[in-house]
């Protein structure tokens, strides 16, 4: 660390001991909702851990230190807190927090929510529907995160999807979007065939079951959409198709509050009005924005949520820091509910 950047990090960690980052966040944040977005959650000596895709998975002691921040500094809402704020019925509180996950990883109910639960903390669960009907013990998205990482890989399997360029934009949403449109045998087949040298080092099931879904207290952890096959929506032949059937999924779960976020954070206004048409009473992106409570609007914009990172953003030698997560946290700026 350079001496400038070491007297940067001296005096945010003074403003932080001293109160003042925390006085100031009581006061500017006071009226706005910061929705946290979470993926996975893993002990650090899980076999799991080491295959994870590290900029979305917290170590198990790294997520208890950030809730000991959290209950710090905010006070944690439900959905069901929203919806009842949005309803007339009770004010939110002040610094309020929303905890939510993606995805629909297994980790979520075997060692995040546990954690929770011993706090009394509620989140959101925002759920792939598909995952919980695959077979295969290494989620296919997953699979293709993993062979992406390898060395030219990009090309490589662009070129097994038949494509003579390079698409444009992210190629890993594009390849999530081919993947996603193919029935889930036709996709294992494709996964075996071009990505055979990751397909198989996850030997345990990934992500989480009906039944378990089904067993959970959903006024603690409440069950989100985000979308069926997890492919960024934008891209999506028939986005409508995705969104409904995810409403069917928490049909079936028993779910009150309807809710969802967008896969892979692809979305657009349109997108939002057809989520709200089809039933979902709140919609979340990734813009990494706090959301203003002080004024309501009708139809409710699309949230922003802040994607939680364990790294040189969070902590200091390896362990969650508490100035630097204040730093990353207090200071973003608030979308008004003017915008969508």
């Amino acid at each position: 660390m350079s001496a400038t950047a070491a007297m940067k990090d001296g005096l945010r960690t003074a403003l932080y001991r001293c109160g003042a980052f925390g006085a100031w966040h009581r006061w500017r944040n006071r009226n706005a909702l910061t929705v946290l977005m979470f993926h996975r959650v893993l002990p650090a000596n899980d076999p799991a851990f080491a295959l994870a895709e590290r900029e979305f998975t917290f170590t198990l002691d790294g997520f208890r230190r950030t809730l000991d921040f959290v209950q710090r500094h905010y006070r944690v809402v439900s959905l069901g807190d929203l919806q009842a704020a949005c309803q007339g019925q009770q004010p939110l509180p002040p610094n309020p927090v929303l905890i939510t996950f993606d995805d629909g990883w297994r980790d979520t109910l075997t060692h995040a929510a546990p954690e929770l639960a011993r706090r009394g903390l509620p989140a959101v669960l925002f759920l792939a529907s598909e995952v919980v009907a695959l077979e295969s013990p290494r989620w296919w998205q997953d699979t293709l995160v993993a062979a992406l990482a390898e060395p030219g890989a990009s090309a490589r399997l662009c070129a097994a999807a038949g494509w003579a360029a390079m698409p444009k934009g992210s190629v890993s949403q594009v390849l999530a979007a081919h993947l996603g449109a193919m029935p889930e045998a036709d996709r294992q087949a494709w996964l075996a065939q071009h990505a055979s040298a990751v397909l198989g080092q996850i030997a345990h099931r990934q992500m989480v079951t009906l039944s378990e879904l089904k067993a959970i207290d959903k006024e603690r952890l409440a069950i989100g959409g985000h979308g069926h096959t997890h492919s960024p929506l934008t891209l999506s032949p028939n986005p409508e198709a995705e969104l409904l059937t995810s409403q069917r999924m928490l049909d079936e779960l028993g779910q009150g509050v309807r809710s969802m976020s967008f896969p892979h954070g692809a979305w657009s206004s349109e997108l939002a009005e057809a989520a709200r048409k089809s039933g979902f009473n709140w919609v979340f992106t990734s813009d990494a924005m706090l959301v203003d409570t002080s004024r309501r609007s009708n139809p409710l914009p699309a949230l922003g949520r802040i994607h939680m990172p364990e790294n040189a953003w969070t902590c200091r030698a390896g362990q969650i820091d508490f100035a630097r997560m204040a730093t990353f946290l207090f200071f973003r700026p608030v979308q008004g509910h003017a915008q969508s």
